[in-house]
């Protein structure tokens, strides 16, 4: 019981700091498409292996087309397994990250969100709170998330019919094809 109500308070410091955040967060908003992006950030959920695997198949896609691109994971551990080994497109923070109301801080994280990336995309839900905070501060001039109420951090939201990360990355790949291709050069 005492437990639980810690962590609601925890919860509900890191919601508040978290919206107060969001509103300084002044940003330049440009639409962009896989086409006119040149820089790409990646944030997920890197404790599943699998879930790991999928996201790495979608960096390289993007990489092979000459993209800047970087993926942020964070490991919902207290350390990293031999999974988690940086390289050049990925990088990993985990639980010894955060500070007590589950806000990421470490050089990683802070490196992530000084790129002013032209697309942001998050595959996480807003349950994974520190992925929250960085999807948030992040000064991304498109962001794209899954749709969820109650949250407007994104430009763009993506329904889904079948919730899983495989649909998610399909779903966003498919839509940042066709957004503003007419204005493509």
């Amino acid at each position: 019981m005492h437990i639980q109500f810690v962590e609601n308070i925890k919860q509900k410091v890191g919601d508040y700091v978290f919206k107060r955040n969001l509103k300084q967060n002044n940003r330049i908003r440009e639409v962009h498409n896989l086409h006119t992006a040149q820089s790409i950030g990646i944030l997920y959920n890197a404790t599943d292996i699998d879930d790991m695997m999928l996201v790495s198949q979608f960096v390289n896609e993007l990489y092979k087309t000459k993209k800047d691109v970087k993926a942020l994971g964070f490991v919902n551990k207290n350390e990293l397994s031999h999974h988690h080994i940086p390289l050049l497109q990925f990088d990993f923070f985990f639980l010894k990250d955060l500070n007590w109301y589950y806000k990421p801080q470490n050089y990683i994280t802070k490196n992530f969100l000084e790129k002013d990336y032209d697309i942001l995309i998050n595959f996480c839900g807003s349950d994974c709170v520190p992925v929250k905070y960085l999807a948030g501060s992040s000064k991304a001039k498109f962001k794209v998330g899954k749709f969820e109420k109650d949250l407007s951090i994104y430009d763009m939201m993506i329904d889904l019919k079948k919730d899983t990360l495989s649909a998610l990355i399909t779903e966003v790949k498919h839509y940042l094809k066709l957004i503003n291709k007419r204005n493509d050069s």
